[in-house]
């Protein structure tokens, strides 16, 4: 009986999560390369190809290491980089992508794969860990609620850290959690590795680390409590542990630096972070500083200078910012609360709010469990209202496990099962037509409440919006109805024009003279384009997108749209 039931739990759990990941290679099937994903490819073939760690020192290595090794594996190459390095010679993440010995859909199908089969595995493991808390039902209905999740489907199907730092999140967490429930040294090591495979896949997971040991120090004062209450000594079973999972996560960390950049000498990866730190235009004191770091370690030097430059970054500014009609380069505090409340699915909103009522009214006492799952979201979000660079709720995409599963928790224990299976059943179903009704334009995702994703470019963009995934599709609607010679494209992404669409006008800023007809024009410029050229030094391609604006503004005429993130305009004769 106990076995039927295991069985059906992860028939049901591996099918959701098989169900989910259908959607997101359905979807990535004619995504064009998004902004950042030329760069990350490069890069994840540099680390497993050559074994050299010059470009994309802003990342870790670890996702890139999985999907240069599924590159390797495809018959990849790395890129083409001089001996000594000079970021003038070496070749540029476009041209790598798209001159390959692989097509690019084939590089980047090859290259997303290692990140879809992330989330398959984050959907498994929240649902795992949901049931060991509150049963069978709860931790299928917590993978439902996460396998047709949008904002985690659309991030799935990216060359990015974004998911893994979902995943990372969530894993350390309920390790650290188990870690402390059963007072396992076992389960210690594996939230060190957990961790460290989490700091080496995007830096903010380095706001694991006080959560963890916060942990720990929980679990040392239940245990010295404990010990007063029995008149015996405490032992010291949390201090080994927190001390083990350091070690762990240090040796997981340096060792995918050390993976990553193997063929490296010690003065190449010293050149490589001065280059870095002096392009981020990082003090001369830090610079100095991390550079005697790396000749003591070369791995650990690279983390550091990465850390450096995202600490820079965020002090000046990474970019423009876009809220509700108003751009900064400062960042908006409520930045990230909007986009939660804008781009989550009605159903994650109705499920969060009737678990907070429901909790409350009932008067659920938290335990240690449901402050795990609550805790670090709200420290995400608190952080959050600092940060300077606000481009997306990727950012934000570890809250979605951990604020789903103490949602469903809180129901469990408040509710009888079979009332708190009807709201999540009813929740999960609703949150899979939303997601269908996107589909395949998932990354585009908001909800009916802020009128949809025709509306969402009213309220953000950017990796919110247009991260530059419509090309193709422009491209074979353009040919399918005869307009690709008569178009002008201006495009905001990673994909490249003349390659969809060679027979089509690029849109040159201050050079395309703005001759009527047929214009496809990404969201994103007509929002930030001018803003952001300008926040980048390019007066005269600020110039540009400037005129293409009020040309469009003035002259064009809507006619069609291409999934959400490029608009056509018939663009007319100007009045003599």
């Amino acid at each position: 009986m106990v076995e039927g039931r295991r069985a059906r739990f992860w028939a049901a759990v591996l099918l959701l999560a098989s169900a989910g990941s259908a959607l997101v290679f359905d979807h990535t099937r004619l995504d064009s390369p998004t902004m950042d994903e030329p760069f990350h490819t490069l890069a994840a073939a540099e680390y497993a190809i050559a074994g050299t760690y010059y470009a994309n020192l802003e990342h870790p290595p670890f996702v890139k290491l999985l999907s240069g090794f599924a590159i390797r594996a495809a018959g990849g190459r790395a890129p083409k980089m001089d001996v000594p390095f000079s970021m003038a010679s070496a070749e540029q993440p476009r041209p790598f992508s798209f001159s390959s010995p692989l097509r690019p859909e084939t590089l980047f199908a090859v290259a997303r794969a290692p990140v879809t089969a992330l989330f398959f595995f984050l959907v498994v493991v929240t649902g795992w860990a949901v049931r060991s808390w509150a049963g069978d039902l709860a931790g299928i209905l917590a993978a439902a609620l996460l396998a047709f999740e949008p904002n985690l489907l659309a991030h799935a199907g990216v060359v990015h850290t974004d998911l893994a730092a979902a995943l990372g999140f969530f894993g350390t967490l309920v390790l650290a959690a188990h870690a402390l429930e059963r007072r396992s040294l076992g389960l210690w090591a594996a939230t060190g590795a957990a961790l460290g495979a989490s700091l080496a896949a995007k830096f903010s997971c380095v706001l694991l680390v006080p959560m963890v040991a916060l942990l720990a120090l929980t679990g040392l004062f239940r245990e010295r409590r404990a010990a007063a209450r029995e008149r015996r000594r405490p032992d010291l079973l949390e201090w080994s542990g927190l001390l083990l999972a350091g070690a762990t996560s240090l040796a997981v960390l340096l060792g995918s630096y050390a993976i990553a950049m193997r063929h490296m000498s010690g003065a190449e990866a010293a050149k490589a972070v001065r280059l870095f730190l002096v392009s981020r235009q990082a003090p001369e004191a830090t610079i100095d500083r991390i550079i005697a770091l790396s000749r003591i370690s070369k791995e650990a030097g690279h983390y550091a200078a990465g850390l450096a430059g995202i600490a820079v970054q965020n002090r000046t500014g990474g970019g423009v910012n876009f809220l509700d009609g108003k751009l900064s380069v400062d960042g908006f505090w409520e930045y990230f609360f909007v986009a939660f409340a804008v781009k989550s699915t009605l159903a994650t909103l109705a499920v969060l709010g009737i678990a907070c009522a429901v909790g409350a009214l009932r008067r659920v006492r938290p335990d240690l469990i449901l402050f795990t799952l609550v805790l670090p979201p709200a420290y995400l979000f608190l952080t959050g209202m600092a940060t300077s660079y606000n481009i997306g709720i990727r950012h934000m995409l570890p809250v979605y496990p951990l604020l789903l599963s103490a949602a469903v928790l809180v129901l469990f224990r408040s509710l009888s099962a079979r009332a708190a299976t009807a709201i999540l059943a009813v929740a999960a179903s609703v949150q899979l037509v939303e997601t269908l009704r996107v589909h395949p334009h998932e990354l585009s995702f908001f909800n009916a409440a802020a009128g949809g994703p025709a509306n969402g470019a009213a309220w953000l963009n950017d990796s919110n919006l247009d991260w530059g995934q419509d090309l193709e599709r422009l491209a074979r609607r353009l040919e399918a109805r005869g307009e690709e010679g008569r178009a002008t494209i201006a495009y905001f992404g990673g994909g490249d024009v003349p390659y969809y669409a060679p027979k089509a006008t690029v849109f040159v800023p201050s050079k395309t003279p703005f001759n009527p007809g047929l214009w496809a024009v990404s969201s994103f410029l007509m929002c930030c384009g001018p803003e952001t050229m300008a926040f980048h030094g390019d007066p005269a391609a600020a110039f540009g997108f400037q005129q293409l604006r009020r040309e469009i503004s003035a002259h064009g005429t809507p006619v069609g749209r291409v999934g959400y993130s490029i608009v056509l305009y018939d663009l007319r004769e100007k009045s003599p």
